[in-house]
């Protein structure tokens, strides 16, 4: 995607990093005084952000820190503000929760936005910020999974039961019942639980509705028309109340004040362009 201020492209992962990784991107932007603001949106996944330019995030505190080069977007439930100003250019690894720890252990709290980093990807970050200044995203991306691939080699697999429940879970958009789960995988609710948490920072029913909750997103980036009563029918919800309660307790707005964001910043229905979402951009 492209248009007059803003790139945006997606790349699949090395093919030795599918599974764990979903997606890797560049997203190049020139903002104005009426583009810098963003709202980071919950999200199903853990992030892994390069980024060149003038970004800062509000802390609980309110007050506004500068991001640094390198950061994670770890598991979270609430949204958080972002002001960018001038160019940006980033460059974020997608990862599935619960093989993100196999790869960033003792590197990055996977907790929360913006978490500071260890050492090993500080040094990625030298290597990689030169080359995303310069606008050379495809080199910048292949130093970034030569390190990936490196850390594959001796990383621990999150355990099977882990693994198995997280790939029905997105299978499913987040459908799949966790008793029924934890039963064909010849444990309990509890046990589950424990080892979900462990490998992925949440439990599986708080991912499967933040799995909800990104495909209600998407759905409207796509259709901000939508009826939001078939939509919630679409997506599981007991009903319309219960669909608007979900998404206002993790974008901090309903679903129908989300699709006039989107709207107002895509008016001609080209749709959201992936990297940039309403209300302001998701890393």
């Amino acid at each position: 995607m492209t248009s007059a201020h803003v790139r945006y492209r997606e790349h699949a992962p090395h093919p030795l990093l599918r599974g764990a990784v979903q997606s890797c991107s560049f997203y190049e932007e020139r903002h104005t005084a009426s583009t810098e603001e963003h709202r980071l949106l919950p999200e199903a996944s853990i992030d892994l952000v390069f980024h060149c330019g003038d970004a800062r995030i509000e802390g609980r505190d309110g007050r506004l820190r500068p991001l640094p080069p390198v950061f994670v977007i770890g598991v979270r439930d609430e949204p958080a503000r972002m002001v960018s100003r001038g160019l940006s250019r980033v460059l974020g690894v997608r990862f599935h929760p619960w093989h993100a720890a196999s790869f960033l252990e003792h590197e990055a709290d996977l907790r929360g936005y913006g978490t500071m980093v260890g050492p090993g990807l500080r040094a990625l970050s030298a290597r990689v910020g030169p080359l995303l200044e310069a606008g050379e995203s495809g080199a910048a991306l292949g130093l970034i999974e030569g390190w990936l691939l490196a850390r594959r080699r001796v990383a621990r697999r999150p355990a099977a039961p882990v693994e198995a429940a997280g790939i029905e879970l997105h299978a499913s958009h987040g459908g799949a019942r966790v008793g029924a789960l934890a039963g064909r995988l010849g444990l309990s609710v509890r046990q589950l639980e424990r080892q979900f948490k462990r490998s992925a920072g949440v439990s599986p029913k708080a991912l499967a509705r933040l799995i909800r909750f990104s495909r209600a997103t998407e759905r409207l980036e796509l259709d901000p028309g939508a009826r939001l009563t078939a939509l919630a029918f679409e997506l599981g919800y007991a009903d319309q109340a219960h669909f608007t309660r979900e998404f206002r307790a993790f974008a901090g707005m309903s679903p129908g004040r989300y699709a006039d964001e989107v709207r107002r910043l895509w008016p001609r229905g080209e749709g959201a362009p992936g990297a940039p979402r309403a209300g302001g951009a998701r890393a």
